[in-house]
């Protein structure tokens, strides 16, 4: 894409700008027990990021579940949709959103969500007035970790990848949007534990301290923009070095 005066910001959605993380594990260890299944965290790590008919795929071979896939989809959904209704944003997301539409940026939503179930959340939070773009996994063919959500996001936004940002809590989400050439923020919940598993070039931004059991995400707007210049540094948006930022170099 040539260059281009649009700068946007692409957050994911639950972990990210929803404070979705411990209603989504509550889903996996339902739909779990359901099956006969014993749930696990590290199992609902792995599939923080893919599209949720890509992980009900992933849950039918690795367990032999008997069901028809499209039943055992219908069930996750079914579940979803029992709780998502009450999920809130992450704390400080407005306000960080707020700061990028200040200065000029165009917001997005990047997510394995489903595009329906993504707006009607924004609306009910209160933010769909400052998102500008949503792309849910249901609009590409192939979703994360796979570049097509970003690409899509880049297209709609009308923004080169260089002056986009993206922001990100799993492996998984930060791998699609490095592969789309986007200078890439992760989300770090346990700022004492040492990232592993992620792509290359990601900057950590440390959560806020009640962020560190993992069941809450803190977007503070005085922690990611500050971090974001929310301005052009040789035609990239530059994402500022900190004292408590680390690069994933291998």
């Amino acid at each position: 894409m040539p260059p281009t005066e649009t700068r946007a910001l692409l957050l994911d959605l639950d972990g990210t700008l929803a404070d979705s993380l411990a209603a989504m594990k509550s889903v996996d260890r339902r739909f779990m027990k359901d099956a006969g299944l014993v749930p696990s965290d590290a199992e609902f790590n792995r599939l923080n990021g893919p599209p949720i008919p890509e992980c009900i795929r992933i849950l039918k071979a690795t367990h032999g579940l008997p069901q028809p896939e499209a039943e055992l989809l219908a069930r996750y959904q079914a579940l979803i949709e029992e709780v998502y209704g009450a999920v809130p944003p992450s704390p400080g997301a407005r306000d960080l959103l707020t700061a990028a539409k200040t200065k000029g940026w165009t917001t997005g939503v990047v997510t394995s969500n489903g595009e329906a179930r993504t707006r009607a959340w924004l609306t009910r939070a209160g933010l769909a007035d400052l998102i500008d773009v949503v792309v849910g996994g249901d609009a590409v063919a192939r979703g994360k970790p796979a570049p097509d959500p970003y690409h899509a996001a880049l297209a709609r936004a009308g923004c080169a990848a260089a002056d986009a940002l993206a922001i990100e809590d799993s492996p998984q989400g930060a791998a699609s949007a490095r592969a789309a050439g986007i200078p890439t923020l992760a989300l770090l919940r346990d700022p004492d534990h040492q990232p592993s598993g992620w792509p290359a070039g990601v900057d950590f931004v440390r959560a806020s301290p009640s962020c560190a059991n993992g069941s809450r995400t803190t977007i503070n707007s005085a922690r990611v923009p500050s971090r974001c210049a929310f301005g052009r540094r040789r035609g990239r948006a530059h994402a500022r070095a900190s004292s408590d930022r680390r690069t994933q170099t291998s």
